[in-house]
C-alpha cells in the first residue's frame, strides 16, 4: 500500500503547487495619425485616464513618385514632444504606411532595396523620438499596407527583406478583412503578428454602401470558422467623415464632426445617415450644390461594443486592443465604449 499512498499523495501536492498561466493584459493602444507628435495637458491627463499603455506612432507614409521614378518618403512624423509627461508609461510601435502603387511599380529587387531605405529611416526618426522621451524603444516595427492578389509577391519580398534588416526586433503587418478571410488567395505576410483592422468594411465610391467605415453587419461576413494562420491583435475604429455625392456620383470626403448636418436651414434629413443640402453652399471652401448628398459616416457606439466583443471572441490570442485613431474630440465622443473595452479586455 506503501508505493500506491505515497504515489498519490506526490500526485495530490503537485495538482495543488501546480497554477495555471496567467494570461498577460492585452495592450490598450491607439494610433496616433498626425503629422506633428504633439501632446497637450490635457491630451496627456486623457490618456492617464483612459490607462494607456501603448501608441501606434505613424512615422511616415511611402508612395511612389512618377516624377522620381521611385518610392519616396512623405508626411514624417515631427517630433513636437518637449517632456516625458504619461508618454514615460507607454510604449511604442513605429507604423510605415506604404501604397499599394508603389509595389505596383516596383520589381522584387527594388522591393528588397525599399527595405534597407525605410529601415534607415526608420532609425533616424527613433534617434530624433529618444532625445525626447528618455524611455523610447522600439521592440516592435508595423508596416500598413492594402497590398492585392497582383502586388503580393513583391509586398512579401519586402517584408522578409525588412525582417532579415531589423533584427531582434518584432515585425507586424496590418491585415484588412478581404485578406483576413481570403488567406489562399491573398497569402498570409511573412511577419510575427497581424493588426486585424475591423473597419474600412464597404466600397465608398458606391452610393448603396451604408456606411464604408463600419457596419457590424458587414464585418459579419467577413467571419468564417477558419483561423487565420498568424497571431492577431484587434483595431477598431473611433473617427467618422462625410462622404460627397452629386447626381449619385461619389465626390470626395468631407471631415466634418458629427454636429456639421445640424442645420436645418442648410440640409434636410432624406433618410438615417444621409443628408441633402437645401441650398447652394460654401463650407471651408467647398462648394455645394442645391441636391448634393452627403452620407455621415460615424461607428454606432452600441455596434462598436458588440463588434468589440464578437472580435475579441473570434481572436481569444490578441495581445493589443487599439484604437484607429488618437483624436481627443472623436475620444471624447467614444469614450464611453473605450472605457467599456479598457475594463473588460
Amino acid at each position: 500500500m506503501f508505493p500506491y499512498r505515497y504515489c498519490l499523495y506526490t500526485l495530490l501536492i503537485l495538482l495543488f503547487s501546480c497554477k495555471p498561466e496567467k494570461k498577460h493584459p492585452p495592450l490598450h493602444s491607439f494610433y496616433y495619425w498626425k503629422s506633428g507628435f504633439a501632446i497637450s495637458d490635457e491630451e496627456d491627463r486623457k490618456l492617464a485616464q483612459l490607462k494607456t499603455t501603448h501608441l501606434y506612432l505613424h512615422y511616415f507614409d511611402v508612395d511612389w513618385s512618377e516624377t522620381l521614378k521611385m518610392a519616396i518618403p512623405k508626411a514624417v512624423i515631427r517630433n513636437d514632444i518637449y517632456e516625458d509627461k504619461y508618454l514615460s508609461f507607454i510604449s511604442f510601435t513605429p507604423v510605415v504606411f506604404i501604397t499599394n502603387r508603389t509595389f505596383e511599380q516596383l520589381t522584387t529587387d527594388g522591393s528588397g532595396e525599399l527595405a534597407h531605405k525605410i529601415t534607415a529611416k526608420i532609425k533616424a526618426v527613433t534617434t530624433r523620438m529618444k532625445a525626447s522621451i528618455s524611455s523610447y524603444a522600439v521592440p516592435e516595427i508595423q508596416i500598413d499596407c492594402d497590398w492585392t492578389a497582383g502586388t503580393r509577391e513583391r509586398y512579401f519580398h519586402f517584408l522578409e527583406a525588412f525582417k532579415k534588416a531589423n533584427p531582434g526586433i518584432a515585425i507586424s503587418a496590418t491585415i484588412r478583412l478581404y485578406p483576413y478571410k481570403y488567406p489562399e488567395k491573398m497569402g498570409v505576410p511573412p511577419v510575427d503578428r497581424g493588426m486585424l483592422m475591423c473597419y474600412n468594411l464597404g466600397k465608398i465610391t458606391n452610393l448603396s454602401t451604408q456606411n464604408s467605415i463600419f457596419d457590424l453587419q458587414e464585418l459579419r461576413q467577413y467571419l468564417s470558422d477558419k483561423t487565420y494562420p498568424l497571431p492577431l491583435d484587434l483595431a477598431f475604429p473611433v473617427f467618422g467623415w462625410y462622404t460627397w455625392f452629386r447626381d449619385q456620383q461619389f465626390k470626395r470626403i468631407v471631415y466634418q464632426n458629427e454636429t456639421f448636418i445640424s442645420d436645418t436651414t442648410v440640409f434636410i434629413r432624406e433618410q438615417e445617415h444621409r443628408y441633402r443640402f437645401l441650398r447652394d453652399t460654401v463650407i471651408d471652401d467647398l462648394y455645394f450644390r442645391e441636391g448634393d448628398l452627403l452620407r455621415m459616416e460615424y461607428p454606432d457606439p452600441q455596434a462598436l461594443s458588440a463588434a468589440v466583443a464578437l472580435m475579441t471572441n473570434k481572436v481569444p490570442g490578441y495581445q493589443h486592443i487599439a484604437f484607429y485613431y488618437w483624436n481627443l474630440p472623436s475620444i471624447t465622443t467614444y469614450e464611453s465604449v473605450i472605457r467599456e473595452t479598457f475594463d473588460r479586455y
